[in-house]
């Protein structure tokens, strides 16, 4: 009696191949990109995670005109059930104002970059969806803001 390989194992192996290389099982997160009149602001974070998980999202500021005292605001919708574990750098000043966590970082110049990275997790009871602005100030004008949405699965 011989024995000859199934072409089923190799279907499946190939399946899994194909599967893991159309980011279906994953992909990286999306930015979300908002021009104001002084400046970019760029939002990226998951569109789809699991309650649990953790997850990053960074903010990224381009300033065309100098932003004499920089700050960004996270709507509480936006953060309903997520826990915030870090910031980086440190924000200057912490505040709430209007629905919006507020976080102040300083001054920016004309043409210089600005970058937080914001460490958090779900907490286990939330499913559905979080959404809500995110908003770059220049000491309490709205420079920037776009609006983003968060899947949570089980």
């Amino acid at each position: 009696m011989s024995r000859h390989a199934s072409p089923l194992s190799l279907l499946i192996l190939s399946a899994v191949i194909a599967l893991g290389l159309s980011g279906a099982l994953g992909k990286p997160s999306p930015e979300k990109t908002t021009h104001g009149p002084h400046g970019e602001l760029v939002v990226e974070m998951p569109a789809i995670v699991r309650n649990g998980d953790f997850f990053d999202t960074r903010i990224r500021i381009h300033a065309d005109q100098r932003i004499g005292t920089l700050q960004l605001e996270v709507a509480t919708e936006l953060w309903r059930e997520i826990t915030v574990n870090s910031m980086i750098p440190a924000p200057s000043a912490e505040s709430f104002h209007d629905g919006y966590f507020r976080f102040e970082f300083g001054s920016l110049e004309a043409g210089d970059a600005y970058l937080v990275k914001i460490d958090s997790q779900v907490n286990p009871r939330l499913l559905g969806d979080v959404q809500g602005q995110v908003r770059l100030l220049d000491a309490g004008r709205v420079v920037a803001e776009g609006r983003r949405v968060m899947k949570v699965l089980p």
